[in-house]
């Protein structure tokens, strides 16, 4: 498989918006490929074969999957609209979509800025008392402060790379079945990842996918193993010919309310615009649910640390027991 170009959302929407606007221009693949690498200097040199892909005969989604510009699930959306001939319009939620994620994820990371600060200074306001009174050294300060700060940064870091660490020996499931078990966890992850299959779903379906292909492939780009493997029963019903409703129905996962919307979206004829408007508000209902975790997490974290600091500062005042005297 190529290797991916790694991009953030606000990079990737800017891609999209981009490749929407060109399109919707009228401006051939390759010059509007050539023309999107020369305003972006990190996409320059994976996009300088692009167009000699693309006079080749290679589709948009497979050039772009193969320079690496594409990951797996944007190749077979970008396959279905090329086929539908509705490009620009998948272009278009793309970036809608990536940037409506970036924003939810800065609006978080905004809040735990200030909340970053205040650790770092306690770190080192917190032993400062005992260096002034000469009860430790200076290396004893740097240990207990900057020892500690590079010891919660090195966690952080290794926190952060252990879902990939896991994926490369092999044992990915048993991080996904641990993220499942933890019910704040599993509630927020469960509800952020399908509301993505419920996206991919519909813009496979709005490009002309039929149902009994887009939804294994809307499915296949759930991350989590284990939420994927509940989506079998409704696999398994689609030889059959069974109805979206009926194969849905078969899944715990999909709520009542939204089994609902979904089905009556069948019944009108408009099941790709019924899902993607249902994906839309689902997102505001997400991106409430953000913004409350991104208030409340600060106010956790300065509880915390004025806890810490409040046991430090008794703990330096209270005589030693005798045993330990």
């Amino acid at each position: 498989m190529p290797k991916k170009i790694t991009l953030t959302l606000d990079q990737q929407a800017q891609l999209f918006q981009q490749l929407a606007h060109l399109e919707q221009a009228g401006l051939p693949a390759a010059e509007a490929f050539a023309l999107v690498g020369k305003n972006t200097p990190l996409l320059r040199k994976a996009l300088n074969t692009l167009p000699t892909r693309l006079r080749s005969g290679q589709k948009i989604s497979e050039a772009g999957f193969r320079a690496g510009l594409f990951d797996d699930n944007q190749r077979l959306v970008l396959a279905a609209a090329e086929q539908g001939g509705c490009l620009a319009a998948v272009y278009a939620k793309l970036a809608a979509y990536y940037a409506a994620t970036a924003r939810r994820r800065k609006q978080m990371l905004s809040r735990l800025y200030l909340p970053a600060a205040v650790l770092v200074i306690s770190l080192f306001v917190q032993p400062l008392p005992d260096l002034v009174a000469a009860r430790i050294s200076a290396a004893d300060y740097l240990a207990q402060s900057a020892g500690t700060l590079a010891m919660l940064a090195v966690g952080i870091g290794a926190l952060l790379k252990l879902p990939t660490v896991l994926v490369a020996l092999g044992v990915s499931g048993a991080w996904h079945s641990l993220q499942l078990r933890l019910p704040p966890v599993a509630a927020w992850l469960t509800a952020r990842q399908l509301n993505r299959c419920y996206f991919l779903l519909a813009l496979l379906l709005e490009a002309g996918l039929p149902y009994s292909q887009a939804l294994p492939q809307a499915v296949a780009a759930i991350p989590n193993t284990r939420l994927r493997a509940q989506f079998r029963p409704a696999l398994a019903l689609l030889p059959t010919g069974a109805s979206v409703s009926e194969t849905l129905a078969a899944v715990s996962l999909v709520k009542p309310a939204t089994w609902q919307i979904i089905n009556t979206g069948e019944y009108s004829g408009q099941l790709a615009e019924t899902l993607q408007h249902f994906t839309e508000l689902d997102a505001q209902t997400l991106a409430l649910q953000d913004e409350a975790l991104a208030e409340w997490l600060p106010r956790l974290v300065y509880t915390a640390i004025g806890l810490w600091m409040a046991y430090g500062i008794l703990a330096r005042g209270l005589p030693l027991p005798p045993v330990l005297a």
